[in-house]
């Protein structure tokens, strides 16, 4: 018959009370077999009335085993910063009271056990003061003459733990109980012991005393003895958190390292001691049991001291034959742990040699193939699944994804193979556990080798089992996309955000850098379906930490995810938060990607420069220039020369000398974005990084380069080298012929084009200083640009008359783009095809453009594009760009001035005359705004020249 739980308790605690059933003697072995049972609940007023009617009854010994076990099952049961309940705080203190009258009555065990039951309910302000001094002295005076290792075991175990009690929080209900306590204690001599003896709880002296006196006596304590002794002497410390420790700690997220274990440290009265037992166990270790072995692998762990002797004849030990198969599953589970941390903090401090970490690393998947072995036998349910693999998976990942830990492809698949069966009855929790180890130990990768592997072993489990299916790596990669999405409904909140966070920087961090990666038709639909779950569901992002928020934000932007309003959900949480370095860095990344506008953040931004100076690295600090001058930050920092972003101030020589050649671009065009026209950081980055041209070749983003070529050609002529900008649009050339993203690459250099065009006659008093050099090189650097366009004109050409064929083409705002890059590039489209384009271009929703004003400049040349074939919408769109002229930097003024000059001096007579005359209105605006000397001076020399090229500006 099963019997509910509540019940279960009612009726054990009736028959302990009742005459005749349980004698008064045994009373306290009966609660103890409760506790065991998870039946002891000390919330149950009926059951603790039920123990206090038995215990007046029993005898001394009884009554001692009875106080241990309520006073342990309160310490379980109940938090130390509250009040215990009105039944329970008389029951103890009717119960020392009682021992407190039989107390000459105890034997050293007992009163070793009723010491530590006092000391468990210290907290709450329960203990009879007088009992407690008494016992206290009478335990470490008793040192010297006890001969039984339990016995000193148990002295010290009530020593350590007095020093390592915790303070209680004193409330105003604590405050009376003392009051009462203290009044009633006054008659009597125990409150002068009272305070001595809370004063003598923290002395060392007794410690010193007692490690000393079982020093002398080891030799007389048996292995499990010594076993009990290290956790006798040890404190309990909060776990350690460990961080990932990936390069730039890109997919940086805090993970408990010790899942359900603390890490332990001794007192210094007892490291002698500790050292002494350590070195007895190493004479033992050849007949430890098993389960022995596993103790103390996981003591010594713990303890950080892999370098003693005793860590590798433990690993030997565990290495031997028929030792792997004797270990339980929780002890094999426990071992890969432990062994997973030696593996990681060895990386750190380096306290193995290369060849020990070989053998860790070996060890510990073998150890791993023998738990799944048992595992795949096992008969029993999940439970072990979750208790014994799951874990594994978390505290493994650093290991095998930094490379230290080798998991063969055949291992993973049975490893993964026992939660996907089990996937059903999983919690929400181990599912995206299960789930983000998949995708980050690279077991769904599309990799010819693996394919192969995968096959082999394929072959081998068919022919064991005739039911088992075959899947290729597409199949296999779409199963457990399907089975994620199953069970969507189950997900909270933090559930979704690590799914998503990790699998998306795990599949697109792969992608950008060649190699095995991930089938992403398949991947990403999956993880855009739980992006809009995430945003279904009801709950609030207020309470989730800024870590994962800042993570969704990448991820979302990594989806492509276009909707702001979902951005803006996040970032308006996260700009109220004080965030770390690299967390701002992210966000940042993300408001510069997508034109978020956030002014209270980008000011918190710039306001911490000086600060971030020394707190960021130098690739850091590149990152920081390059999402700056995306986010528009040139509005609040001052040019041409920013005095914080001034070199030695920001990047220091020794920085810029040591950046990457990909930083150094992106620290190069962010200055140039920002403004910094007379930073000496320029003039360093080009002499150095900048100057190694061979690199450019290692640089994979078409868009990089072209905002590369757009920023040299910006800066002061004499400070850049025509080859380096020859150089760089070369690269560019080869980048685009396989790019997927080409109006995204084209946007900022056709943005400059008239700039990047007109450089070498812009520079034609640099030119004559070495007319016959110069000449070669302008020629070359022609010849460059020239095929460049006319690569760059066939793709856009190509793009804009699939666009316009697009039978389900809908009225937009991109078009505004794509079609000033296709103008920029002098592409020539049919007439039908363009006005068939003009007629698509969302005219009702211009002010969407004002989010980035680059995109108004876009619409403007767009206008000149279909002036001829559509002059209504041109008219409408040029009123709109001199209605919100005034939004425009001095930089997209001079260009507005730049190409609408172009336009004028051609051929004009097709024009309607009010787009005529909206164009010289929008001349005259840009010849005003740049001749401004407040703004004027915010151009660049070569900008200038533009400007007066094209009589849009003037000479200083």
């Amino acid at each position: 018959m099963k019997v509910h739980h509540s019940v279960r308790i009612r009726l054990l605690a009736q028959r302990v009370s009742f005459p005749g059933v349980i004698s008064p003697s045994n009373c306290g072995m009966a609660l103890h077999a409760m506790r065991q049972l998870e039946a002891l609940n000390t919330h149950n007023r009926e059951l603790l009335h039920r123990i206090a009617e038995v215990y007046p009854n029993a005898d001394i010994r009884s009554r001692a085993n009875i106080f241990h076990c309520l006073a342990c099952c309160t310490r379980e049961q109940q938090s130390v910063h509250e009040s215990l309940s009105e039944s329970l705080q008389p029951l103890f203190t009717k119960m020392q009271e009682s021992l407190l009258d039989d107390v000459d009555n105890l034997s050293p065990t007992e009163s070793i056990l009723v010491m530590e039951g006092i000391l468990k309910i210290s907290p709450y302000r329960s203990v009879t003061p007088q009992l407690a001094a008494l016992l206290y002295s009478r335990a470490t005076a008793l040192v010297d003459v006890m001969s039984s290792p339990l016995e000193l075991i148990g002295i010290a175990r009530i020593i350590v733990d007095a020093l390592q009690e915790s303070q209680p929080l004193i409330t105003n209900s604590d405050n009376n109980n003392n009051n009462n306590n203290n009044n009633n204690n006054n008659n009597n001599s125990g409150n002068n012991e009272h305070n001595d003896y809370r004063l003598r709880l923290g002395c060392s002296q007794e410690l010193c005393k007692v490690a000393q006196t079982i020093e002398s006596r080891l030799d007389t304590f048996s292995k499990q003895d010594l076993l009990t002794l290290v956790d006798a002497i040890t404190l309990r410390t909060p776990s350690i958190v460990k961080k990932s420790t990936k390069e730039d700690n890109e997919e940086s997220m805090e993970r408990q390292r010790l899942s359900e274990l603390t890490f332990r440290d001794v007192p210094d009265e007892c490291r002698s001691l500790l050292l002494r037992v350590l070195g007895s166990a190493k004479q033992l270790v050849t007949t430890l049991s098993p389960s022995q072995v596993s103790a103390w692998l996981l003591r010594v762990v713990h303890f950080r001291v892999q370098h003693h002797p005793l860590f590798m004849s433990l690993l030997q030990r565990l290495d031997a034959a028929n030792m792997e198969a004797a270990l339980s599953l929780s002890q094999l589970s426990k071992c890969i742990e432990c062994l997973g941390a030696s593996l990681s903090w060895s990386h750190e401090d380096g306290s193995m040699s290369q060849t020990d970490s070989q053998f860790v690393a070996q060890l510990t998947v073998n150890l791993l193939q023998t738990l799944v072995s048992k595992l795949e036998k096992s008969d029993t349910s999940h439970n072990d699944c979750s208790l014994y693999l799951i874990p594994l998976f978390v505290s493994l990942s650093d290991e095998v994804i930094a490379g230290r830990l080798n998991i063969s492809y055949a291992l993973m698949q049975r490893m993964f193979d026992i939660p996907y069966k089990q996937f059903g009855v999983l919690t929400p929790r181990e599912r995206a556990d299960v789930v983000t180890t998949v995708f980050l130990w690279g077991f769904l990768k599309k990799s010819p080798r693996l394919h192969q592997q995968q096959q082999q072993q394929q072959e081998k489990r068919r022919q064991m089992d005739k039911s088992y299916h075959n899947k290729d790596d597409s199949s296999l990669l779409e199963s457990w996309c399907n089975i994620i999405l199953a069970h969507v409904e189950s997900y909270n909140i933090l559930d979704i955000l690590q799914i998503i966070n990790e699998i998306s920087a795990t599949i697109y961090a792969e992608a950008a850098g060649g190699g095995d990666t991930y089938d992403l038709y398949i991947v990403r639909p999956m993880l855009i379906q739980l992006q809009r779950q995430l945003q279904r569901m009801q709950g609030s992002f207020d309470n989730i930490p800024s870590s994962y928020l800042a993570r969704y934000m990448t991820s979302m932007s990594k989806l492509g995810v276009r909707r702001k309003s979902d951005y803006y959900e996040i970032l308006n949480i996260l700009q109220k938060r004080e965030l770390t370095e690299f967390e701002n860095l992210r966000v940042l990344g993300v408001v510069a990607r997508h034109h978020l506008r956030s002014m209270t953040f980008l000011t918190r931004i710039i306001n911490g420069i000086p600060q971030r100076s020394s707190l960021l690295h130098a690739k850091q600090k590149s990152l920081l220039l390059k999402y700056l001058g995306q986010a528009r930050a040139q509005r609040l920092i001052r040019g041409p020369a920013y005095s914080y972003l001034q070199f030695g101030s920001f990047l220091t020589p020794e920085e810029v000398d040591g950046l990457p050649l990909l930083n150094a671009v992106f620290a190069f065009v962010g200055f140039v974005e920002l403004r910094q026209y007379e930073n000496k950081t320029l003039e360093c980055l080009l002499r150095g990084p900048l100057s190694h041209h061979a690199g450019f070749s290692n640089i994979l983003s078409a868009t990089t380069l072209c905002e590369l070529v757009a920023a040299l050609c910006r800066v002061d002529a004499n400070l850049v080298s025509v080859l380096t900008i020859q150089t760089v649009i070369e690269m560019s050339t080869n980048r685009l012929t396989t790019s997927r993203s080409f109006f995204v690459d084209m946007s900022e250099i056709s943005f400059w084009l008239p700039l990047v065009k007109e450089w070498p006659l812009l520079n034609s008093d640099m030119m004559k200083q070495n007319e016959k050099k110069k000449k070669k090189e302008t020629t070359d650097y022609t010849a460059a640009l020239l095929k460049f366009e006319s690569i760059a004109g066939a793709i856009a050409t190509s793009r804009l008359l699939d666009i316009a064929g697009m039978k389900d083409l809908q009225v937009n705002t991109f078009l505004y783009s794509q079609m000033a890059i296709g103008y920029r590039l002098n592409i020539s489209l049919p007439e039908r095809t363009l006005e068939r384009l003009s007629r698509h271009l969302d005219t009702k929703h211009l002010s969407q453009l004002l989010g980035n004003p680059k995109q108004v400049v876009s619409a403007v040349v767009t206008a000149l594009y279909i002036s001829f074939v559509n002059p209504r919408a041109a008219t409408d769109i040029l009123e709109f760009g001199i209605k919100n002229f005034g939004s425009l930097s001095v930089q997209e003024a001079l260009i507005v001035g730049v190409e609408v000059s172009k336009f004028l001096y051609g051929d004009t007579e097709k024009t309607a005359k009010h787009t005529l005359e909206a164009l010289k209105k929008l001349q005259t605006l840009a010849v005003q705004n740049v001749r401004d000397p407040r703004r004027s001076k915010k151009l660049s020399t070569q900008e200038i020249a533009l400007g007066i090229r094209y009589s849009i500006a003037e000479s200083n």
